[in-house]
Protein backbone atom coordinates (compact mmCIF):
# COMPACT_ATOMS: atom_id res chain seq x y z
CA UNK A 1 0.00 0.00 0.00
CA UNK A 2 0.85 3.45 -0.78
CA UNK A 3 0.50 5.84 1.84
CA UNK A 4 -0.04 9.25 -0.58
CA UNK A 5 -2.79 7.55 -2.38
CA UNK A 6 -4.92 8.06 0.61
CA UNK A 7 -3.67 10.68 2.26
CA UNK A 8 -5.22 13.10 0.19
CA UNK A 9 -8.43 11.21 0.22
CA UNK A 10 -9.28 11.33 3.84
CA UNK A 11 -12.57 13.34 3.69
CA UNK A 12 -13.98 11.94 0.59
CA UNK A 13 -13.23 8.24 1.74
CA UNK A 14 -14.84 8.15 5.40
CA UNK A 15 -17.86 9.48 4.18
CA UNK A 16 -17.89 6.80 0.93
CA UNK A 17 -16.73 3.94 3.67
CA UNK A 18 -19.56 5.27 6.24
CA UNK A 19 -22.22 4.49 3.94
CA UNK A 20 -24.75 1.34 4.60
CA UNK A 21 -23.44 -1.32 2.34
CA UNK A 22 -20.58 -0.83 4.09
CA UNK A 23 -21.37 -0.27 7.48
CA UNK A 24 -23.62 -4.03 7.27
CA UNK A 25 -20.41 -5.56 5.21
CA UNK A 26 -18.75 -4.12 8.61
CA UNK A 27 -20.69 -6.23 10.98
CA UNK A 28 -20.82 -9.19 8.72
CA UNK A 29 -16.95 -9.54 9.22
CA UNK A 30 -17.22 -9.47 13.13
CA UNK A 31 -20.10 -12.07 13.10
CA UNK A 32 -17.89 -13.82 11.02
CA UNK A 33 -15.32 -13.47 13.20
CA UNK A 34 -16.95 -15.03 15.97
CA UNK A 35 -16.20 -14.61 19.80
CA UNK A 36 -13.12 -12.73 21.47
CA UNK A 37 -10.27 -14.33 22.48
CA UNK A 38 -7.50 -12.00 22.63
CA UNK A 39 -5.54 -9.71 20.30
CA UNK A 40 -7.17 -8.72 16.85
CA UNK A 41 -5.27 -6.67 14.38
CA UNK A 42 -7.59 -4.23 12.02
CA UNK A 43 -5.51 -4.53 8.98
CA UNK A 44 -5.98 -1.06 6.52
CA UNK A 45 -7.87 0.20 9.30
CA UNK A 46 -8.48 3.58 7.78
CA UNK A 47 -10.60 5.77 9.76
CA UNK A 48 -11.02 3.36 12.37
CA UNK A 49 -14.76 2.50 11.46
CA UNK A 50 -14.62 -1.72 12.16
CA UNK A 51 -12.75 -0.83 15.63
CA UNK A 52 -15.97 0.38 17.47
CA UNK A 53 -17.52 -3.06 16.64
CA UNK A 54 -14.64 -5.18 17.68
CA UNK A 55 -14.45 -3.67 20.85
CA UNK A 56 -18.13 -4.10 21.23
CA UNK A 57 -17.58 -7.55 21.23
CA UNK A 58 -14.53 -7.76 23.37
CA UNK A 59 -11.68 -7.89 21.41
CA UNK A 60 -8.68 -5.98 22.19
CA UNK A 61 -8.39 -4.03 18.64
CA UNK A 62 -4.61 -3.10 17.90
CA UNK A 63 -5.41 -0.99 13.85
CA UNK A 64 -2.28 -0.52 11.55
CA UNK A 65 -2.46 1.71 8.07
CA UNK A 66 0.26 3.39 6.02
CA UNK A 67 -1.63 6.18 5.79
CA UNK A 68 -1.13 9.01 8.16
CA UNK A 69 -4.49 10.99 7.90
CA UNK A 70 -6.58 7.93 8.12
CA UNK A 71 -4.63 7.21 11.05
CA UNK A 72 -5.09 10.50 12.11
CA UNK A 73 -9.50 10.58 11.82
CA UNK A 74 -9.17 7.60 13.27
CA UNK A 75 -7.92 9.19 16.73
CA UNK A 76 -10.57 11.22 16.16
CA UNK A 77 -12.95 9.15 15.86
CA UNK A 78 -11.89 6.43 18.64
CA UNK A 79 -9.60 8.55 21.32
CA UNK A 80 -6.42 9.13 22.57
CA UNK A 81 -6.36 5.26 24.23
CA UNK A 82 -6.77 3.28 20.62
CA UNK A 83 -4.10 1.51 19.39
CA UNK A 84 -2.97 2.85 16.29
CA UNK A 85 0.11 2.33 14.32
CA UNK A 86 1.10 3.33 11.29
CA UNK A 87 2.62 0.80 8.75
CA UNK A 88 2.73 -1.46 6.02
CA UNK A 89 0.94 -4.79 5.46
CA UNK A 90 3.58 -6.20 3.78
CA UNK A 91 5.72 -5.47 6.56
CA UNK A 92 3.71 -5.87 9.75
CA UNK A 93 5.41 -4.44 12.64
CA UNK A 94 4.45 -7.60 14.96
CA UNK A 95 6.54 -10.57 16.76
CA UNK A 96 6.27 -14.53 15.08
CA UNK A 97 2.76 -15.67 16.31
CA UNK A 98 1.68 -12.58 18.43
CA UNK A 99 -1.84 -11.88 17.59
CA UNK A 100 -5.17 -14.41 17.96
CA UNK A 101 -7.33 -12.86 15.11
CA UNK A 102 -6.72 -10.40 11.89
CA UNK A 103 -9.38 -8.56 10.02
CA UNK A 104 -9.36 -7.11 6.81
CA UNK A 105 -11.95 -4.85 5.15
CA UNK A 106 -11.98 -3.27 1.39
CA UNK A 107 -8.11 -3.62 1.41
CA UNK A 108 -7.25 -6.42 -1.60
CA UNK A 109 -7.24 -4.16 -4.36
CA UNK A 110 -4.84 -1.45 -2.21
CA UNK A 111 -1.96 -4.12 -2.34
CA UNK A 112 0.96 -4.43 -4.40
CA UNK A 113 1.36 -8.09 -3.40
CA UNK A 114 -1.35 -10.18 -2.09
CA UNK A 115 1.11 -13.18 -1.78
CA UNK A 116 3.37 -11.43 0.49
CA UNK A 117 0.82 -9.75 2.91
CA UNK A 118 -0.98 -12.86 2.90
CA UNK A 119 2.05 -14.73 4.17
CA UNK A 120 2.94 -11.70 7.09
CA UNK A 121 -0.67 -11.90 8.33
CA UNK A 122 -0.06 -16.02 8.63
CA UNK A 123 3.50 -15.40 10.62
CA UNK A 124 1.90 -12.64 12.91
CA UNK A 125 -1.47 -15.07 13.85
CA UNK A 126 -0.84 -17.64 16.58
CA UNK A 127 -1.55 -21.39 15.75
CA UNK A 128 -5.42 -21.41 15.71
CA UNK A 129 -5.65 -17.81 14.92
CA UNK A 130 -7.94 -16.92 12.07
CA UNK A 131 -8.18 -13.93 9.45
CA UNK A 132 -11.24 -12.69 8.40
CA UNK A 133 -11.20 -11.17 5.35
CA UNK A 134 -14.03 -8.93 3.19
CA UNK A 135 -13.59 -6.89 -0.32
CA UNK A 136 -15.29 -6.23 -3.40
CA UNK A 137 -15.90 -8.86 -5.41
CA UNK A 138 -13.34 -9.71 -7.63
CA UNK A 139 -15.51 -11.89 -10.27
CA UNK A 140 -18.88 -9.86 -9.96
CA UNK A 141 -18.19 -6.01 -8.80
CA UNK A 142 -15.80 -3.29 -10.44
CA UNK A 143 -13.54 -2.82 -12.24
CA UNK A 144 -15.38 -5.32 -14.96
CA UNK A 145 -19.26 -5.56 -13.69
CA UNK A 146 -21.45 -2.28 -13.94
CA UNK A 147 -25.29 -1.79 -12.82
CA UNK A 148 -27.45 -0.11 -15.56
CA UNK A 149 -30.13 2.40 -15.50
CA UNK A 150 -32.76 -0.63 -16.29
CA UNK A 151 -31.65 -2.97 -13.38
CA UNK A 152 -29.80 -5.43 -15.55
CA UNK A 153 -25.98 -5.73 -15.09
CA UNK A 154 -22.87 -5.23 -18.00
CA UNK A 155 -20.39 -7.38 -17.79
CA UNK A 156 -17.35 -6.00 -19.48
CA UNK A 157 -14.00 -7.95 -20.94
CA UNK A 158 -11.02 -7.32 -19.11
CA UNK A 159 -11.72 -9.40 -15.68
CA UNK A 160 -8.59 -11.38 -16.83
CA UNK A 161 -6.14 -8.43 -16.59
CA UNK A 162 -4.76 -8.36 -13.72
CA UNK A 163 -3.25 -4.81 -12.56
CA UNK A 164 -3.39 -1.38 -11.29
CA UNK A 165 -6.20 0.56 -12.76
CA UNK A 166 -6.34 4.39 -12.28
CA UNK A 167 -8.68 5.77 -15.19
CA UNK A 168 -12.87 6.40 -14.02
CA UNK A 169 -15.01 5.50 -17.02
CA UNK A 170 -17.08 8.30 -15.74
CA UNK A 171 -14.50 11.50 -15.35
CA UNK A 172 -17.46 13.60 -13.85
CA UNK A 173 -18.30 10.85 -10.83
CA UNK A 174 -14.51 10.46 -9.88
CA UNK A 175 -14.66 7.14 -7.44
CA UNK A 176 -12.16 4.65 -6.06
CA UNK A 177 -10.41 3.60 -9.40
CA UNK A 178 -9.97 7.56 -9.97
CA UNK A 179 -8.96 8.68 -6.45
CA UNK A 180 -6.41 5.99 -5.19
CA UNK A 181 -6.92 3.42 -7.95
CA UNK A 182 -7.27 -0.22 -8.13
CA UNK A 183 -5.17 -2.84 -8.12
CA UNK A 184 -7.39 -5.71 -9.91
CA UNK A 185 -7.06 -9.54 -9.20
CA UNK A 186 -8.98 -12.40 -10.17
CA UNK A 187 -10.99 -14.76 -7.42
CA UNK A 188 -8.54 -17.56 -8.22
CA UNK A 189 -5.21 -15.40 -7.65
CA UNK A 190 -6.93 -13.93 -4.58
CA UNK A 191 -7.88 -17.54 -3.29
CA UNK A 192 -4.52 -19.05 -4.04
CA UNK A 193 -2.66 -16.18 -2.66
CA UNK A 194 -4.54 -17.34 0.43
CA UNK A 195 -3.68 -21.09 0.32
CA UNK A 196 -0.15 -20.51 -0.62
CA UNK A 197 0.29 -18.63 2.65
CA UNK A 198 -0.89 -21.49 4.42
CA UNK A 199 -4.17 -20.55 5.56
CA UNK A 200 -6.57 -23.17 5.81
CA UNK A 201 -10.39 -21.70 4.11
CA UNK A 202 -13.36 -22.15 6.44
CA UNK A 203 -15.80 -20.40 5.21
CA UNK A 204 -16.68 -18.34 2.25
CA UNK A 205 -19.50 -15.35 1.99
CA UNK A 206 -21.11 -13.25 -0.72
CA UNK A 207 -22.13 -10.75 1.87
CA UNK A 208 -25.60 -8.65 1.13
CA UNK A 209 -28.60 -9.04 -1.25
CA UNK A 210 -27.25 -7.68 -4.08
CA UNK A 211 -27.70 -9.86 -7.49
CA UNK A 212 -24.72 -9.96 -8.67
CA UNK A 213 -23.01 -9.82 -5.53
CA UNK A 214 -20.80 -6.84 -4.40
CA UNK A 215 -18.52 -8.70 -2.05
CA UNK A 216 -16.79 -11.05 -1.31
CA UNK A 217 -16.09 -12.51 2.53
CA UNK A 218 -13.98 -15.45 3.94
CA UNK A 219 -12.34 -16.82 6.92
CA UNK A 220 -9.72 -19.09 7.14
CA UNK A 221 -7.14 -20.64 9.95
CA UNK A 222 -3.62 -20.86 10.36
CA UNK A 223 -2.69 -23.96 10.98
Amino acid sequence: MVGSRYDGQTEWYDEFARGDVFTELRRRVVDLLGPPSGRCLDLGCGTGLTVPLLRERGWHVVGVDVSATQLARARERLGAEAELIAADAHALPFGDGSLDAVVSVLTHTDLDDLNRVFAEIYRVLRPGGVLVYAGVHPAFASPNVEPQEDGTWLVRTGYRREGWQTVSRDPDKPGVRSRVGINHTTLASLLNALISAGFAPQLFDEPGSRDPPLFLAFRAAKA
